[in-house]
């Protein structure tokens, strides 16, 4: 990771070409990106109950997606037109979310969430080098 998290975010702004609705949506997805593909999998519905919104989404969906495309573009789709600022929610809430978060399956021992957070700088690097 180059300096901190802050200066990663900058430069992931400046290589959205100065659009921070872009770097936003982008951020949100690569979220979505690392907590679906980090979550176990057996018959998909941990996968596919992955949720977005700008309020905490409620319930639980009758997704079964075991690779984890639906869950990733659903997500990727629900990001068109949010605005930056406030608080975004990806959310799982599945009654075993919380443990399988905290080491329950052998998937995914670390869990998704704190995996995904940990990484994002490092994903926000990526992506932005792959922009140029």
């Amino acid at each position: 990771m180059a300096g901190s998290f802050s200066a990663d975010l900058t430069s992931f702004i400046r290589h959205a070409g100065g659009n921070i609705d872009k770097a936003h949506r982008m951020a949100v997805v690569l979220v979505a990106q690392g907590v679906v593909m980090g979550s176990p999998v057996d018959t998909g519905r941990f996968r596919g109950n992955w949720q977005f919104g700008k309020v905490l989404p409620q319930g639980v969906l009758p997704t079964l997606d075991t690779s984890g495309a639906a869950a990733i573009a659903r997500i990727a789709g629900q990001t068109v037109g949010i605005k930056p600022g406030g608080e975004v929610w990806v959310v799982n809430n599945l009654p075993y979310a919380g443990k399988l978060e905290y080491g329950y399956s052998q998937q995914a021992p670390s869990g998704m969430v704190r995996v995904t957070l940990a990484n994002l700088p490092a994903a926000l690097e990526n992506y932005v080098r792959g922009l140029q």
